[in-house]
């Protein structure tokens, strides 16, 4: 089995269909997963470690497995698999999420928060100060 199709094989197993989500590969190719990769350079060394593993035992072996001797690699393959998944444009509309959007924000307005009288039990119930053990 090629690396590609092992860590297909992982990330399946991490994001299974469900109702209406679909599964991994069903919405991600191997370009996405570059392209994420791209963003954590970091993650790279423990990407190409995981999905180094044999998958004869099984996905779930094989994530047990990292997660217990190499959790770099762990972290690197589930990291991937979810910002992958997540950035995919059929997912996000799914979830119904556009994406970032641009909010102007005028430092120098009073914040909503500020008028609106949402922080009045904040302030009614007085101030809380807890002293550091030891100091």
């Amino acid at each position: 089995m090629s690396n590609e199709n092992t860590f297909f094989a992982l990330a399946d197993f991490l994001i299974p269909a469900y109702g209406k989500m679909p599964k991994f590969s069903d919405v991600c190719g191997y370009a996405d997963v570059e392209k994420s990769l791209d963003f954590r350079t970091d993650l790279k060394p423990g990407f190409a470690r995981g999905i180094a593993v044999d998958p004869a035992s099984g996905a779930e072996a094989c994530l047990e497995s990292l997660n217990k001797e190499d959790g770099e690699a762990f972290s690197a393959i589930t990291t991937i698999a979810i910002a992958t998944y997540y950035m995919s444009p059929r997912v996000r509309e799914l979830i119904g999420y556009p994406g970032q959007e641009n909010v102007p924000y005028d430092s120098k307005a009073t914040q909503i928060y500020l008028t609106d009288g949402s922080l009045g039990h904040v302030i009614a119930r007085g101030r809380k100060y807890r002293p550091t053990p030891g100091l």
